[in-house]
């Protein structure tokens, strides 16, 4: 096979700044991660992790902070509201979906649409930057530490984002801050060398505990929580865990725990674990232990901490911890410079083997035109297009081909800059070559390709009555612009675009000479409306995730976080069928390149089943092959991204992860049925050991793959050296002797 292996993707993942799990009270827990290029990333915990979707952010508008909230608790109820009533409001907001806030290098606090993926909310702290957040156990305020060093509070009650008080200044930014479990009071850290508790109604200053700090210089204390048993802890970058009395402001116990800043710390709800890390690239673990002694003849219990182990999994700085205890998701996870994330088991660290989660977005980054060996690549605000380059014939039949020398190499063809405040958040290039579609939260913008005027290079041409159209269209509906999805039909002859608002709309650019592009039809499905637009039994607004469309044009599929799986005809431009919704949510849907009417759909657990959407049934394959528990491919841990066909073997199909690839035979090798005979159960079952499945680990960090043409495969890496060469250098610390 001819392998065209392009590293000239240099797509560079931003740090992770902030993570942080759902409360407790969310029915489904979600992860957020805050990265310093701006992006929220929400990942599911559940089948070992997966990003379910990216918020996009923009320029200098790094994430240092994010809280989830959640009110759980009836604000000012009226004075005859019965408990009976109180209990059903309480449920109500129980039911209402969780809130996300984030904070940065700016003077603002935004609340972000987790649905749309688009800013709701924002609100001035007025005192600079805003370092660090914390919500309160019951949902309805959210404390920030600034700039100028003071602690700000916001009332956050029935869906509010309103200032209520500033608490007393301090010398020097505040870096962390924390509530009690039971709301008695705020912990904070700050660039003084000194910890506070506040009493969160006056704002007032209850305690100050100093922690030790060299000679003319400052201790910083980047991270504090407060925890059951009167205990407060704090981590410094002097890199010493120090254990605090609440009530006496007292020192328990101090550990001298890492070799460099604690930038980080998570404790249980029990308040029995507590993880630290930081510069030092190490997460520890510490446990609380009791022990009976007597004293002046009496028998007390003493509470200590013991560190129970560390384990290095990154290999740069760790800024966020992040840890949710419950049996269900039982997680640690860590992030920092490295760009990775990486979970581990909680209860059982450091014993158990950890989870690294590919830094690469779910939705590519990368299209191409086979047809023109184009590839395509976007960027936080630019759009590059290269030309592949060609080699000598390669010899296939011999087991030990010479390597051939390149008779042409890549060539970059194009690079389109956009404004610096645009986020891109989906780019697509036609089957022709010459459409380029680039989309973010605010507009969708057409280019037209055409030839440079030096040999090889391209040239585009914005299509200004395009966005004049759709902003017409847009504004006649009353629809938020920009869009989370765009792509070319295989003919180049339409443009689907899905709006933050998840408005399907089928744009035609066969009239483009005249100037036309008309909208031909809107499908409001994931939005809970029917065909009519009337509102149907699925009134849950979602957000988009996935889309395809078959090579034969025929059909267009779209799959929502909710695991609603529609298909559109767009030959009449009607809906056609919804899939049956399972339980275990999809990562990607796929059309068989060869049999348009085929649609794979991969599954979180990385089984898949095919689906014919024509005769609106699994096929014959899928239908024999529903129990994959023994599939190898089961045991992988990425996810599957993506599906490619390959045109030299039409009856096998390639899955492959960020890790690796997965080729399949999916030829229905089922004994035909004979007139007088029943069928044996050998006939219609096929053993699972019988499917043909071969893994390949040779291709690591895949961005995209494609066929251009029989036995022509395009591979996109980002391998992770390339990454981490990227970065500065990381904590190093000479030990000497033997």
């Amino acid at each position: 096979m001819e392998v065209h292996r392009c590293r000239f993707v240099e797509y560079q993942p931003a740090a992770i700044n902030a993570l942080d799990f759902t409360p407790s009270t969310v029915k489904d827990t979600r992860l957020a991660v805050g990265r310093a290029n701006g992006n929220i990333e929400i990942w599911d915990p559940t089948y070992n992790y997966r990003l379910q979707k990216t918020l996009p952010g923009g320029e200098d508008l790094s994430v240092e902070s994010l809280a989830w909230a959640h009110q759980n608790t009836v604000v000012n109820p009226d004075a005859d509201d019965t408990p009976e009533d109180i209990l059903k409001e309480t449920e109500l907001l129980l039911q209402k979906p969780p809130r996300l806030f984030s904070s940065g290098l700016n003077p603002f606090i935004i609340e972000w649409d987790t649905t749309t993926m688009t800013a709701k909310k924002s609100c001035d702290s007025n005192g600079g930057a805003v370092w660090c957040l914390a919500v309160n156990s019951k949902g309805t305020r959210l404390a920030a530490g600034c700039e100028d060093g003071c602690i700000r509070m916001f009332d956050i009650a029935d869906g509010a984002l309103e200032f209520i008080r500033s608490f007393e200044p301090q010398k020097g930014r505040v870096l962390s801050v924390a509530w009690a479990p039971n709301d008695e009071y705020i912990v904070s850290g700050g660039s003084d060398s000194a910890i506070r508790t506040w009493n969160p109604q006056t704002g007032r200053t209850v305690l100050r505990m100093t922690v030790a700090k060299n000679r003319k210089e400052q201790t910083l204390v980047w991270a504090v929580a407060a925890i059951k048993g009167n205990t407060i802890v704090s981590g410094d970058s002097r890199g010493t865990m120090t254990f605090w009395d609440s009530k006496l402001g007292t020192v328990k116990q101090s550990i001298r725990a890492h070799g460099a800043d604690i930038l980080c710390i998570a404790a249980s709800k029990d308040g029995n674990q507590v993880f630290s890390a930081g510069v030092d690239r190490k997460i520890t673990a510490f446990r609380r232990t009791q022990t009976g002694g007597k004293k002046n003849g009496k028998t007390e219990t003493v509470t200590d901490w013991i560190n129970v182990g560390s384990r290095r999994y990154h290999w740069h700085d760790i800024r966020a911890l992040a840890l949710d205890d419950r049996a269900k998701v039982n997680s640690i996870v860590s992030g920092g410079v490295d760009v990775e994330l990486v979970a581990c088991p909680a209860a059982e660290f450091p014993k158990l083997i950890q989870n690294r989660l590919p830094p690469f977005p779910h939705k590519y980054i990368v299209s191409m035109s086979k047809s023109h060996k184009l590839v395509m690549s976007a960027f936080f605000n630019s759009v590059s297009l290269w030309r592949l380059g060609e080699a000598e014939n390669v010899d296939t039949t011999s087991k030990h081909p010479a390597l051939p020398e390149m008779v042409q190499p890549h060539q970059l063809a194009l690079e389109l800059k956009l404004k610096p405040d645009c986020n891109i958040t989906s780019s697509a290039i036609s089957e022709d070559a010459n459409w380029i579609a680039v989309s973010d939260v605010e507009n969708v913008r057409l280019f037209k390709v055409s030839q440079g005027s030096e040999p090889g290079q391209l040239e585009v041409k914005k299509q200004r009555s395009f966005e004049r159209e759709l902003n017409h269209y847009l504004g006649q509906h009353h629809a938020a612009p920009g869009a989370h999805h765009v792509k070319f039909t295989p003919g180049s002859d339409k443009l689907i675009i899905v709006t933050p608002e998840s408005r399907i709309l089928i744009v035609d650019l066969s009239s483009w000479e005249e100037g036309n592009f008309e909208v031909l039809r809107e499908f409001g499905h994931h939005r809970g409306l029917d065909s009519e637009g009337n509102t149907s039994d699925d009134q849950a607004i979602a957000t988009v995730v996935s889309i395809d469309v078959s090579s034969d044009g025929q059909w267009l599929v779209t799959g929502d976080d909710e695991n609603r799986i529609h298909v559109f005809n767009l030959d009449n431009l009607k809906h056609h069928l919804k899939l049956p919704q399972g339980n275990i949510p999809h990562t990607a849907l796929s059309f068989n390149e060869f049999r348009p009417n085929e649609l794979l759909v991969a599954l979180a657990t990385n089984a898949f089943f095919i689906y014919d959407v024509e005769h609106k049934r699994l096929t014959n394959w899928s239908m024999t092959h529903q129990d994959m528990s023994k599939s190898r491919l089961l045991e992988q841990r990425d996810r599957i991204r993506g599906v490619i066909y390959n045109p030299g073997d039409k009856n096998k199909m390639i899955l492959y992860g960020s890790t690796y690839m997965c080729l399949v035979d999916i030829e229905d090798k089922r004994t035909p049925k004979k007139l007088g005979k029943r069928k044996s159960n050998t006939d219609t079952k096929l053993k699972e050991e019988d499917i043909p499945v071969s893994i390949s680990y040779q291709y690591q960090q895949i961005l995209a793959c494609g066929f251009i043409g029989p036995d022509q495969l395009v591979m996109i890496e980002r391998p992770k050296f390339s990454v981490l060469e990227n970065l500065p250098p990381s904590f190093y610390k000479a030990h000497f002797g033997a």
